[in-house]
């Protein structure tokens, strides 16, 4: 963002974006996944030059930004208020999980506590939690039913389902979380076989 040139908070959301009017959909997530790091209430440095309210501040903006621009109608209606012909009808709201990233090591040892990664139904419960995320969330983003997302955290061989599906619901419910999949799968299947899960 360049504040030389106008305060933050006066820059409309492709300067905030820091994209022109006409870059494409990809060009739009690639500036927006930049900010989103680099205005990160984890960034190092960002306390140093904001308070933590304005890192959130800029952090929400950024959201909002991405969300009007990513979506042609939104985007269609935000060009025509800043050119004063018209006015938006509404922000759209943000998805249940918003352009999940891979997490880093770092952040999943701080979700499980230091502790050495073994991907098990308490491990991604733990990572679900430190994210924030509700099960229904998780539920509505991946389209896997809640019962089996809880099958699948309580490690219940009883409630999971056939290994053919459960192999998918892991990967989707890995790359919701921003995890490895392969390594999620495997994993996790290794560990249940252990506790009698054999429903071919």
């Amino acid at each position: 963002m360049d504040a030389e040139l106008k305060p933050w908070r006066e820059q409309n959301y492709y300067e905030i974006l820091e994209v022109g009017p006409k870059a494409t959909e990809e060009e739009i997530r690639i500036a927006y996944d930049k900010l989103k790091a680099i205005y990160s209430p984890s960034s190092p440095g960002m306390t140093i030059l904001l308070t933590p309210e304005e890192v959130k501040e800029i952090h929400d903006k950024v959201e909002e930004a991405y969300r009007v621009l990513k979506d042609p109608r939104s985007q269609r209606e935000y060009d025509l208020m800043i050119r004063g012909e018209g006015e938006m009808t509404a922000v759209p709201a943000p998805s249940p999980i918003v352009a999940r990233q891979v997490l880093s090591p770092q952040q999943i040892g701080e979700a499980l506590g230091g502790n050495e990664v073994h991907w098990s139904g308490e491990s991604l419960c733990k990572i679900r939690r430190y994210l924030s995320l509700e099960i229904d969330e998780v539920a509505v983003e991946t389209k896997i039913g809640k019962h089996n997302l809880q099958a699948i955290e309580e490690e219940d061989v009883k409630a999971l389902p056939a290994p053919v599906y459960l192999k998918g619901f892991l990967r989707g419910y890995a790359r919701a979380l921003g995890l490895d999949q392969k390594q999620v799968t495997d994993e996790y299947l290794a560990g249940i076989m252990g506790k009698g899960y054999k429903r071919e």
